[in-house]
């Protein structure tokens, strides 16, 4: 399960608090939130202190909201690692040719 909460700051910005798994059945409902966040012409913030896991469809979802200038908070260290991880790397992994038994 993933909650967003919206936060409300005095900062002139609008925080997302996500508390929970960010996994292929719970992408969309972090992307519409984004959506209508974006509306208010607000910068946007993702608090990710909560995030306890993110697949790989969630991790691409938020380097997507990172290239489109949403600040990520209280990210974890090993999600943070996630992110920099080149895209490319999962798809390599299975193209290598080399089958377990080998």
């Amino acid at each position: 399960m993933l909650r967003v909460v919206e936060e409300n700051t005095a900062n002139k910005s609008l925080t997302l608090r996500l508390d929970g798994r960010l996994v292929s059945q719970w992408i969309e409902v972090l992307r519409s939130s984004c959506e209508l966040a974006s509306q208010q012409n607000l910068p946007l913030i993702l608090d990710l202190a909560g995030v306890d896991f993110a697949d790989h469809e969630g991790v691409q979802l938020l380097r997507q909201l990172e290239r489109l200038q949403v600040t990520f908070i209280n990210c974890s260290p090993f999600l943070r690692e996630q992110l920099k991880q080149p895209v490319s790397e999962k798809s390599a992994f299975k193209s290598s040719g080399k089958s377990s038994g080998e």
